[in-house]
């Protein structure tokens, strides 16, 4: 056994390795659901895309101070706001898992070269004979 096989072997060990950790990655990336949804009868709530309804409106402080009242725009940009946060959250979320499916993709096409110039080097040896 030559020191190119040995090279080619880890090689191939270590592409492997990549890849699998990778693809764990992306499903454990994906799978990130509520515990609610891990156990049999029990769903969780789905996120809704339409904002609850108008903030209940409260009485200002009876102390001497008059505090203006928070106009009703400001409770809905905050639920705007929050709607933004948690879709951007979910699109991080699945940009996280496609890079690495990616990278799973990567080192299988590369774990595929260094198999195919094995075989390559192999067929060379052959035809030399």
């Amino acid at each position: 056994m030559r020191i190119v096989d040995w090279i080619a072997r880890t090689t191939m060990l270590v592409l492997a390795a990549l890849a699998t950790l990778a693809l764990i990655g992306s499903l454990a990336s994906v799978s990130d659901s509520p515990i609610g949804d891990a156990f049999p009868g029990q769903v969780a709530q789905p996120i809704s895309d339409t904002p609850p309804g108008p903030p209940a409106e409260t009485a200002p402080p009876a102390t001497g101070s008059a505090a203006e009242p928070v106009p009703q725009e400001a409770g809905e940009i905050a639920t705007v706001e929050r709607i933004v946060a948690e879709r951007e959250r979910e699109s991080a979320r699945w940009l996280k898992a496609l890079t690495y499916a990616l990278i799973a993709l990567a080192a299988f096409a590369a774990a595929g070269v260094v198999a195919l110039v094995r075989i390559g080097s192999h067929l060379a040896r052959i035809a030399d004979r």
